[in-house]
């Protein structure tokens, strides 16, 4: 199924942001930077937010210094080499 993900995102972002400025970022520091909830963090994450209010997405990529497309991103499904003859990405 076609749709946006967060899953994992947050986290390489994290690690990202360490590695170009040496300096370690917790999720709930990232929270307090961007002035958000650290629900929100951690949902996104998780990959279980509901909706994204563009703003606060807006201020975590400025204190990540990354874009939008950078925690956001289309995931296409399974890969289909990875379907089976049903189609329903079983073994």
């Amino acid at each position: 199924m076609d749709n946006f993900t967060t899953k994992g995102r947050i986290t390489i972002m994290l690690g990202k942001y360490q590695h170009t400025t040496g300096r370690r970022l917790s999720p709930r520091r990232l929270a307090q930077l961007a002035e958000v909830p650290k629900d929100l963090v951690y949902r996104l994450d998780a990959g279980e937010a509901r909706y994204v209010d563009l703003h606060a997405l807006a201020r975590l990529c400025y204190v990540l210094d990354c874009r939008v497309e950078d925690i956001l991103v289309w995931d296409n499904g399974p890969n289909p080499s990875q379907v089976n003859e049903l189609g329903d990405g079983t073994e």
